[in-house]
């Protein structure tokens, strides 16, 4: 399953997969509904039922794209930070031994401690090889000292011994059923695997565009869609159910690997291990202590990758509301399962993880807070000696209402200053010294319309000479008029009975 999916991710190929390097795991999202279905039916119907899980996620994939509004830059930054803290939550207790036989162990802890620093000396030291597989290194250099120390059990040696050469997988075992009073459990499995596969989408996106704003929706859309059809293909073969992996994809980005190139390789050698069962035993005997090491590294680069882009915004007093109660539900995951226990069983599965809580509770809140909030504004701006400052102002609360970008927002507020002060220097004016300025934002850009009563003037495209600044006084203006059609990605000029509006678009 997770062969198929890595190479379905990568294909980029009839509106299938994101077109990037984002290995798949098997996600405990689902063990909650399966769990139902085995006891209901049998294996052959928890199989089954994850069709409709994927079903739901094709069916995601579609409306994904219109529903930006929902999934601004800063939630999809909340997703990325909270699976890089679940993460490394997650390696954190295994670094420890938490819940495992080795837990206070002192050796348990020289091992994770050797396992990090190994990783974190070949990352930061080395170039070429080194980095690349410093992972890899430290994972076998540890594994091999946890084994010297007695932390791999002598049963998880002679399960690898003992483990047949070559084996061919038995698809279909279990066979298939399906339950329709089951869906709902299965829809909300769904939602949940395409709340992570949005995060991890993101994190690789980001990762291989070093120009990157925002999420592109399509590249998820694709994405959402590969993973349905994994999950249908896993349910078809019996297979357990794949996600998006933010470690895989972590790792990847913290060694410098992320050619798609690598998605199809891996993913050919995926399929080819499933013949050999002695690497998996090898894999399942892996210390604790190593994997924590390895996922501690890994989270560190998904955390600060998503504070990284949820800062990268401008945030007003109802995003900070929505991200901070986000927050510390997804952090107090633990407390509110203790408190919502007594709620239907079907829910179980989006309250499984921390970052589905997350995701939840900060998209609801985002489209609570968009009730009364206004996309379109307009403010007359008397040109007094005081314009500079209110204009100032007017643009840095717009940009902390619509989360733009701080650069995007410094564009603006310049381009709009640069423009007033060429109107109201060269008298352009009849009557009141006012203009009026309205804005219009949304999830893709801003457009501000700057409005006056008095005759049109052109903005020229090309810089004037440096000695016509000296020599000739409209080459001030001339200057002015280029710095605005370098600010702004899209300027118009229109004047009708004596009313002259300028236009200025900014993307964002």
């Amino acid at each position: 399953g997770a062969g198929i999916g890595v190479m379905l991710q990568a294909l980029n190929r009839f509106g299938i997969g994101v077109g990037l390097f984002a290995p798949m795991h098997s996600s405990s999202v689902a063990f909650p509904a399966a769990l139902v279905a085995v006891k209901t039916g049998g294996l052959g119907l928890a199989f089954g039922m994850m069709s409709i899980a994927g079903l739901v996620q094709i069916c995601a994939s579609r409306f994904i794209t219109k529903l930006r509004a929902f999934f601004p830059v800063e939630i999809a930054g909340l997703t990325v930070f909270m699976l890089g803290s679940g993460l490394g939550l997650v390696g954190l207790k295994n670094f420890l031994g938490i819940g495992t036989e080795f837990q206070c162990v002192p050796s348990c802890y020289i091992v994770g401690f050797f396992t990090l620093i190994v990783i974190v000396v070949l990352n930061l030291w080395t170039r070429g090889l080194g980095r690349a597989f410093s992972v890899f290194i430290g994972l076998i250099a540890g594994q091999a000292l946890a084994y010297q120390q007695g932390l791999v059990p002598d049963e998880a040696i002679r399960n690898i011994v003992n483990a047949a050469p070559f084996a061919i997988p038995s698809i279909g075992k279990f066979g298939w059923s399906l339950d329709w009073r089951l869906v709902p459990d299965f829809v909300i499995v769904g939602l949940a695997l395409s709340f992570n596969c949005y995060g991890v989408i993101t994190i690789a996106q980001r990762a291989n565009d070093s120009g990157w704003k925002s999420p592109d929706m399509g590249g998820v859309g694709r994405g959402l869609l590969a993973e349905g059809l994994t999950n249908i293909a896993c349910s078809a073969i019996n297979g357990v159910p794949q996600t998006a992996s933010g470690g895989a994809v972590g790792l990847a980005e913290a060694s410098g690997i992320t050619s798609r190139i690598v998605a199809f390789v891996l993913g050919g050698l995926f399929i080819v291990l499933a013949f050999f069962p002695s690497v998996a035993m090898a894999w399942i005997s892996l210390s604790p202590s190593v994997i924590g090491a390895v996922l501690i590294f890994v989270a560190s680069f998904i955390t600060i990758g998503g504070l990284k882009i949820m800062t990268s915004r401008l945030l007003d007093n109802r995003k900070t509301i929505c991200l901070g109660i986000a927050i510390i539900a997804g952090l107090g995951h633990d407390t509110l399962l203790v408190q919502l226990d007594h709620l239907p069983k079907e829910l179980d599965s989006i309250f499984a993880t921390s970052l589905s809580i997350t995701v939840l509770v900060a998209v609801l809140l985002n489209a609570l807070f968009k009730l009364g909030s206004k996309k379109k504004l307009s403010h007359k701006i008397a040109l007094d000696h005081e314009w500079p400052d209110s204009v100032n102002q007017l643009i840095w609360h717009l940009g902390h209402q619509w989360s733009a970008r701080s650069e995007v927002v410094a564009r603006l507020d310049h381009a709009t200053n640069e423009l007033i002060d060429v109107i109201a220097g060269h008298n352009l004016i009849e009557g009141e010294a006012t203009v009026d300025i309205s804005v219009a934002f949304d999830e893709y850009g801003c457009t501000l319309k700057v409005c006056y009563r008095g005759e049109g003037f052109h903005l020229p495209t090309k810089r004037p000479a440096p000695e016509d600044l000296l020599d000739n006084p409209d080459a001030v203006r001339d200057m002015a008029g280029y710095l605005i059609h370098h600010l702004a990605d899209s300027v118009k000029i229109n004047t009708s009975k004596n009313i002259t509006s300028v236009t200025l678009h900014f993307s964002d």
